[in-house]
C-alpha cells in the first residue's frame, strides 16, 4: 500500500516506519523538517508539510491507501494549550479533512487511552480529536487507544522525553538543587549522612499504564482492519514499585503518599509537576495486548539513568 504517515520522526513514528517497509508498503511522510527526516529515512519519499495548515501545507492533490496519523503534542501543561490544540485537534482535523477531500479509504490514528477524564489540555484535545474522527465521513477509521509510551525493551538506553521521563527528571532536578544546598553548608556546619528522602502524593498501589513503544508499534502496522484498538499494558506496574526502581537509579528514596505536609522542595516539586499528578491515583483500561511483557526494575532503571534531562527542549511531533 502507498501510505501517507505524520509524526514520522517521534518516538512512535521512528518504530512504526520501519515496519511498514519491511512489510512492503510504501510510506511518504509529511515532515516538517526534511533535513532531519532523510537522516532518519533515505530510503522514504519526503513531503514538506505541517499538519496545522489547511491541506496539510500540501499544494498537488495526491493519492494514497491510508493515512497513519502519529503526530501529536504530548505536553501536559498549561503553559502550552494553545499549542497542544492547535496539533493535537486541529491537526486532526486538517489530516481527517484531508483524508476526505483526496478520497483516503482509510485513517488510522494514534490517539491516547486517556480521554474520559479531561485532566488538562492534552487530554481534552485528543479526546475532542478522537471524536471528530468518529464522526467523519472517512469509509475506514482505525482508533489506538494508547498508554504512556516508554523506550522498546529491548533498548532501554533510548532517550526518551515522554512524560514518565519529564516527571523522573523533575525529581532529579529538584534533588539537585537541595544538593547544592547540602554542599554550600558542609563547609560551616557538620551535618549528619542521611539518606536522600522525596515524598510524592500519589496512591502506593495504583497502577502507571506504561506501555513499550515497540509493542505499540507492532499492533499498529499489523492491524488492518477499522475500530478501536486498546493498546494499553494489560499489567501495568504500581507506583510503589516504580517509585523503588527509580529511586534506585536516582539515588535516593521515593515514597508515595496521598496527603502529608510537604517540606519547600516537595512543595515546589508538586507545583511545576501539577500537570501530571492525576496520574498518580490510577486509572484502569482493558487491553488488546494480550501478550506484553511485564516492564522489569532493571529497564525502568537503565531507561532513567538515560532519559533526557533537558525538559523544556521537547517540541511537539508534528507532520
Amino acid at each position: 500500500m502507498e501510505i501517507l504517515v505524520t509524526g514520522a520522526t517521534g518516538q512512535l513514528g521512528r518504530e512504526v516506519v520501519p515496519r511498514l517497509l519491511e512489510k512492503g508498503d510504501r510510506p511518504r511522510l509529511l515532515v516538517r523538517d526534511v533535513s532531519k527526516a532523510k537522516a532518519l529515512f533515505p530510503d522514504c519519499d519526503l513531503i514538506q508539510g505541517d499538519i496545522v495548515r489547511d491541506d496539510l501545507g500540501i499544494k498537488e492533490p495526491m493519492t494514497v491507501d491510508a493515512v497513519y496519523h502519529l503526530a501529536a503534542d504530548i505536553n501536559l501543561g498549561a503553559i502550552r494549550d494553545d499549542r497542544v490544540w492547535a496539533t493535537n485537534f486541529r491537526g486532526t482535523v486538517n489530516v481527517a479533512r484531508f483524508c476526505q477531500q483526496n478520497s483516503v479509504p482509510h485513517l488510522f490514528y494514534a490517539g491516547t487511552a486517556y480521554t474520559e477524564k479531561g485532566r488538562n489540555a492534552y487530554e481534552k484535545s485528543k479526546k475532542a480529536a478522537e471524536q471528530f474522527v468518529e464522526s467523519s465521513g472517512i469509509r475506514d477509521k482505525t482508533i489506538f487507544k494508547i498508554g504512556i509510551i516508554i523506550p522498546s525493551l529491548k533498548d532501554p538506553g533510548s532517550a526518551s522525553t515522554g512524560a514518565l521521563y519529564q516527571f523522573v527528571n523533575g525529581i532529579r532536578l529538584i534533588r539537585g538543587r537541595a544538593e547544592v544546598v547540602r554542599k554550600r553548608l558542609e563547609g560551616t556546619l557538620r551535618l549528619p549522612v542521611l539518606e536522600p528522602k522525596f515524598r510524592v502524593r500519589g496512591l502506593p498501589d495504583a497502577r502507571l499504564n506504561l506501555v513499550p513503544v515497540d509493542v505499540v508499534a507492532d499492533s499498529i502496522v499489523k492491524t488492518t482492519k477499522p475500530g478501536k484498538l486498546w493498546l494499553t499494558h494489560p499489567n501495568p506496574p504500581k507506583l510503589c514499585d516504580l517509585a523503588k526502581w527509580v529511586g534506585k537509579a536516582l539515588g535516593i528514596s521515593i515514597e508515595f503518599k496521598p496527603d502529608f505536609e510537604m517540606s519547600a522542595l516537595e512543595a515546589l516539586f508538586h507545583k511545576g509537576a501539577n500537570p501530571f499528578l492525576p496520574y498518580l491515583f490510577g486509572d484502569e483500561f482493558p487491553s488488546d495486548l494480550k501478550d506484553c511483557p511485564d516492564i522489569s526494575p532493571d529497564f525502568i532503571k537503565e531507561s532513567v539513568v538515560h532519559s533526557t534531562i533537558d525538559i523544556d527542549a521537547h517540541l511537539p511531533v508534528r507532520g
